[in-house]
């Protein structure tokens, strides 16, 4: 991202700022949650590419926070995972390491702090199940390509004038595919904003949903009711995360049983 002078390269400043702003929102997730005051923790970045994110989270935790952070990345592309694994080792960042494998094949440990930026469709949603099943206080995702739940929209009555276009129709999915996915993190027990991240000039991949893990479920009824009107609405079938966690044993909408 710089030249030999340690100048940010002309065509690497959005980067930069995207980066920048990713390690303060981590930094707030860190601070709001469970992980706060710990000196250890183990963060997972999924779909980690050529590691930008992966190494600045490492350096922001063990060299800004103070806190012994072992990083994974994770990368299907194993050029990328040697790459990263030289670079890591000339910075002398010897609890950061890269390995191969794809999001659905992958087995996780409890992971404190789950990431997976720019996944495609539903490899966002597989990352997000890792992360509950990893038991993770915090899971931090920017979706890229909705693809799954387009094609099963059936437009209401009402939105039929607005959703035959398809350009709307798409930007419709998007929202609608992320806001499937906040509910079922909030019926497993997570506190959950969905935000712009960077402004889109920088990217159009802006949208980020954070997930810290909070104690109790009281949410969990009313999110799973949601969830399911939310999905008759538009006349949707069936998504993803939905049916890895029941596959998992969670309760599909509508079972949950809270007191």
């Amino acid at each position: 991202m710089t030249n030999e002078a340690g100048e940010v390269r002309p065509a690497m400043g959005d980067k930069l700022r995207q980066i920048n702003r990713f390690v303060e929102i981590v930094a707030g997730l860190y601070d709001s949650s469970a992980l706060a005051g710990r000196e250890e923790l183990t963060v997972v970045d999924v779909g980690s590419g050529k590691g930008y994110l992966t190494f600045a989270v490492y350096d922001y935790f063990n060299n800004t926070a103070g806190v012994r952070a072992n990083v994974v990345g994770v990368e299907a592309r194993p050029e990328l995972v040697a790459l990263c694994n030289e670079a890591a080792r000339a910075a002398g960042f010897d609890r950061l390491s890269f390995r191969t494998g794809f999001v659905q094949d992958i087995e996780l440990p409890r992971t404190d702090f789950l990431i997976a930026l720019h996944a495609c469709d539903t490899a966002t949603d597989e990352a997000i199940y890792k992360g509950v099943a990893a038991e993770a206080s915090v899971i931090v995702t920017a979706p890229c390509c909705h693809k799954e739940v387009r094609p099963q929209i059936k437009p209401p009555e009402r939105l039929r004038a607005v959703l035959r276009h398809g350009h709307l129709l798409e930007r419709e999915a998007e929202s609608v595919t992320d806001s499937l996915r906040a509910l079922l993190l909030e019926s497993a027990g997570y506190r959950v904003k969905v935000f712009e991240f960077v402004p889109t000039e920088h990217t159009r991949k802006n949208t980020m949903i954070a997930a810290v893990r909070r104690e109790g479920a009281a949410r969990a009824a009313e999110a799973l009711r949601e969830f399911e009107a939310l999905k008759s609405f538009y006349g949707i079938e069936s998504q993803r995360l939905e049916c890895l966690l029941a596959a998992r044993g969670g309760a599909r909408p509508g079972e949950a049983e809270v007191s």
